[in-house]
């Protein structure tokens, strides 16, 4: 499994990063794809979606994603906003009562890859590169250490397998990554409102990895998807990502810019 996990590591990021480094158009092509997966794969999760409801979830994310590519950001997120409205009250009328997990899908997919969009636009394939060097630092730096030292499990009923030397373990790599990248890749220096960007950016990707752990439990299924050999499915590969996401763009529109100027 971990060899399987590692080759597919090794033949899908250098894609993902090209696509990064081309920008627009690839970028947003390569986002609009993981949010599709990201649908068939949360409502896959729920036996009790069918064709209809998931249907009117693809068609919120797709106009989401359009209204963005019109660069209208704020209709974007009403669009999300609304579609996540109208699946809720479908379900009522369709004599669904109360409130299912799966009516959340509309946000937890669009919001992230609108968020991506604004980082990209923003601060151009830099802010993104930055946002993937925390992310994936986090990851790996939290398996290392948490493989390395053990100790005290972080939260055992969601996620077994992960403890407090590895969450640690996280936001220690995502600091030295995020001031590697900046200094080695682009020549500048880390300020002290870089690592405490990195450090939150840390902390909600992990959040976030809990999140979509914790949605598996409730679904009782192992991965999300199969697409991605070693890793799952798409969802179980990008839920630190997606969970980071809206932060960091929140990051950028406060601070007008890409983590380059901050």
């Amino acid at each position: 499994m971990l060899w399987t996990r590692v080759a597919s590591g090794v033949v899908l990021a250098p894609l993902f990063l090209l696509l990064v480094y081309l920008e627009f158009p690839w970028f947003n092509l390569l986002v609009a794809a993981i949010a599709g997966v990201m649908v068939q794969e949360f409502t896959r999760m729920d036996a009790r979606v069918g064709v209809k409801r998931q249907g009117l979830i693809f068609l919120a994310v797709l106009l989401a994603l359009g209204a963005e590519a019109l660069g209208q950001y704020p209709a974007a997120l009403g669009i999300a906003v609304l579609g996540s409205i109208l699946l809720v009250a479908a379900d009522q009328a369709a004599g669904r009562k109360g409130l299912f997990i799966v009516q959340i899908a509309v946000l937890y997919v669009a919001v992230p890859a609108l968020s991506l969009l604004y980082v990209m636009g923003v601060g151009h394939s830099v802010g993104v590169f930055w946002l993937l060097a925390v992310v994936w630092a986090t990851d790996i730096g939290a398996y290392a250490f948490g493989r390395m030292i053990g100790g005290p499990k972080l939260a055992p009923r969601i996620s077994p397998n992960k403890t407090w030397s590895g969450a640690i373990g996280g936001l220690i790599s995502a600091v030295l990554a995020s001031s590697g990248l900046l200094l080695w890749g682009y020549g500048l220096s880390t300020t002290a409102i870089l690592v405490v960007c990195a450090l939150l950016l840390s902390v909600v990707s992990q959040v976030g990895d809990l999140f979509e752990s914790g949605l598996k439990r409730h679904y009782q299924v192992k991965d999300s998807g199969s697409l991605i050999p070693g890793h799952g499915g798409v969802m179980d590969r990008f839920d630190g990502l997606w969970a980071a996401a809206p932060l960091a763009a929140l990051f950028c529109l406060v601070m007008d810019g890409g983590p380059q100027t901050w």
